[in-house]
């Protein structure tokens, strides 16, 4: 009796323990992986921020409702940088020091981005930033990629919006004072007058500007053919408006920040005939399934920063769904690996096909028509 109690208690032992023997593997490939967000998702440029983090979402929404990443569940970090370099280097660290996570989709700005930069290169881990377009972002390290042009391709699309599509061939310059606007401003009058043009004045203008009139006085002086605003949209709505009353009604052309309908919204019927480049336009219907989910999600149209923000998730989640097919360890280092090396990505901005972490994507013109962005032709 004493052994068929024995053989009984083995048995139940075993039973019970070979479930929990196969049910190992299963409970570590259901582990979390973690993405780290971060933009500023407040102060005078939330908008952008907002955009990212809408996109972000909602295509890891999309991942969760197929039943997450080859069946692990995805945790998405979120993190305000404010725009602030110190404050990109604070929740970097944030991110960072999170376990699991082996990728970091951020920041809307080169400044931010290049800020965070050295906190994912020492800790291994990817940065893709979605609109970072300063070249010298992605020279740092092998560890960061960017989504769209860098400012050298988009100087070249600035002077084609300016002195093709709305054929002033002086041109006045104002530019943001900060990473992104002095080298915008400078590459862009740089591949105007290389095309023939003339830049007639390329000035800075300080962030959070608000009078711009003796700006417009100059360029009443001046009489340039047109104006290309190398501006975030508050400055470059108020720019336009002050330009307008002071009745100087000559073309304008503006760079990728102006895409965001924010600078419709806030440029009102002064913005009615602004042309910009981008490389995501709303109502193309090849976007069609995008722009319906984010409207159905969000109440409102996608902008180009969405979109490249959607496109930095996908390709992000792409590198991490092969690095755990492969049946490697998913550490940061893998999924670089991937970014690096992998397949060319389909997104709604186009294709990806990282060479040193950039990209390059042919643009869209398009312009400000009835209060609306539409194809210019």
């Amino acid at each position: 009796m004493r052994s068929s109690r024995s053989r009984l208690s083995r048995s139940t032992l075993l039973a019970a323990l070979f479930p929990v023997l196969l049910a190992a593997p299963s409970a570590h490939a259901a582990e979390p992986i973690s993405i780290g967000f971060f933009s500023h998702l407040s102060g005078n440029f939330a908008e952008y921020g907002a955009s990212f983090k809408n996109a972000v979402e909602l295509y890891l929404d999309q991942v969760k409702a197929q039943g997450g990443i080859e069946g692990r569940p995805v945790n998405l970090i979120v993190e305000d940088d404010r725009n602030s370099p110190q404050e990109a280097a604070s929740v970097a660290r944030k991110i960072a020091g999170t376990k699991g996570v082996v990728l970091a989709i951020g920041s809307w700005s080169t400044t931010a981005s290049v800020a965070a930069a050295p906190v994912f290169i020492e800790a291994k881990i990817p940065q893709i930033s979605p609109t970072s377009s300063h070249p010298d972002f992605t020279k740092q390290s092998n560890y960061l990629f960017r989504q769209n042009n860098t400012d050298d391709v988009l100087a070249q699309y600035n002077a084609d919006t300016i002195q093709k599509k709305l054929k002033a061939n002086t041109v006045v310059i104002p530019y943001s004072q900060d990473d992104w606007g002095v080298y915008t401003g400078k590459a862009t009058a740089a591949a105007i007058e290389k095309a023939g043009g003339k830049v007639l004045l390329l000035e800075s203008v300080m962030p959070n500007a608000k009078d711009f009139r003796p700006f417009v006085s100059k360029i009443k002086a001046l009489k340039p053919e047109g104006v290309f605003l190398a501006l975030p949209y508050q400055e470059a709505s108020i720019f336009i408006q002050q330009l307008r009353q002071a009745g100087v009604n000559i073309p304008v052309g503006g760079g990728i920040p102006l895409t965001s309908p924010k600078f419709v919204e806030l440029s009102g019927k002064a913005a009615e005939g602004v042309v910009l480049h981008t490389i995501f336009f709303a109502q193309d219907p090849s976007k069609k399934a995008f722009t319906d989910a984010y409207k159905a999600k969000y109440g409102k149209l996608p902008d180009q920063f969405a979109a490249l923000a959607y496109d930095a998730a996908g390709v992000g989640v792409a590198a991490i769904r092969r690095v755990v097919k492969s049946g490697k360890p998913l550490t940061g280092e893998a999924v670089r690996n991937e970014l690096a090396n992998g397949p060319a990505y389909e997104g709604v901005t186009g294709t990806t096909k990282y060479d040193n972490g950039n990209v390059k994507k042919a643009p869209t013109f398009i312009t400000v028509r009835n209060g609306e962005f539409a194809l210019f032709q």
